[in-house]
């Protein structure tokens, strides 16, 4: 079974609820054990999440604001969010989490053969972007190892093995001798940008000795976002959404404010075609609801 974490902050509520639609409409319920919405906000936040979105599902739905960690937050919300995942993920019971964006809205059945193979997770490797050069480097020294490719999908979904992360914090904050949530606060920025992913995958390959013994670097499926410098884009990328091979899409929420309303269209018309919305009209308002700077 399998726990699924999204962290949330109060803009990005509206997507919640599409979601937990996409959610009922493509997972089997008997292969989710539970659902974690963790707001990277105000406590009062959590009173936005309606359990209820996800419909059969409800009772294994669990709203946690980040206060639950017990740090104080020094960093901004992309930076948070990516400690909230991790911390998220080292508290999930089943062996398996998959991490969320509020945005990633599923668009085909997810199935425990499509995600595994021989216990592996499907997914290819990644190459290190040029962007995260001072994250591979500062996991490297911090494992020491040769970081040459990173667990995929180069985004969300992404896949954690909850023993994996729970080993992972026990050994940062041995080794450096600092609270975990203290430590990756401090090296997410500058200098080391470490990321979320980078540091698991680093942590996957010093501990498993190769990424290929919990990741198959086989995939048959795509998660598409649309970005905001990708907009000159849209149509080759909304071309990928509706391939039979997509699991998820996203829009970015800078993205959607550039979009012209025939775009906007074309995807809410998509999220209809596959069962995530009732009405065109109330999910364009929805998601024109959600302003992020």
């Amino acid at each position: 079974m399998l726990s699924l974490i999204t962290v949330v902050h109060e803009p990005e509520v509206p997507y919640i609820k599409l979601q937990a639609k996409s959610i009922q409409q493509y997972f089997d319920p008997d292969y989710i054990q539970s659902i974690h919405v963790i707001v990277n906000d105000q406590d009062s936040v959590c009173d936005l999440v309606d359990k209820s979105w996800y419909g059969e599902l409800a009772d294994r739905v669990n709203v946690t604001p980040r206060s639950i960690y017990g740090y104080k937050n020094k960093v901004t919300g992309w930076e948070g969010q990516q400690l909230c995942k991790l911390l998220a993920g080292s508290r999930v019971w089943s062996k398996w989490s998959m991490i969320l964006d509020a945005k990633t809205f599923f668009t085909k059945p997810v199935t425990k053969e499509l995600l595994f193979e021989n216990g592996k997770v499907n997914t290819k490797e990644q190459e290190i972007y040029p962007e995260f050069q001072s994250a591979k480097e500062s996991v490297e020294r911090l494992f020491s190892i040769a970081l040459t490719k990173s667990i995929g999908p180069g985004g969300v979904p992404f896949l954690f093995h909850s023993d994996t992360v729970r080993g992972m914090i026990e050994y940062i904050q041995t080794t450096q001798e600092i609270g975990f949530s203290d430590w990756f606060q401090q090296e997410c920025r500058h200098p080391s940008f470490i990321t979320e992913f980078y540091l698991y995958s680093g942590y996957v390959k010093f501990k498993y000795g190769n990424i290929r013994e919990m990741y198959s670097n086989k995939q048959d499926w795509e998660c598409v976002n649309l970005s905001d410098h990708q907009i000159e884009q849209f149509d080759e990328i909304f071309k990928l959404m509706e391939d039979r091979r997509t699991l998820t899409v996203s829009i970015k929420a800078k993205a959607w404010s550039l979009l012209n309303d025939d775009q906007k269209l074309k995807y809410v018309t998509l999220l209809r075609t596959k069962n995530i919305v009732d009405s065109i009209e109330d999910a364009l308002e929805q998601l024109n609801t959600v302003v992020i700077d």
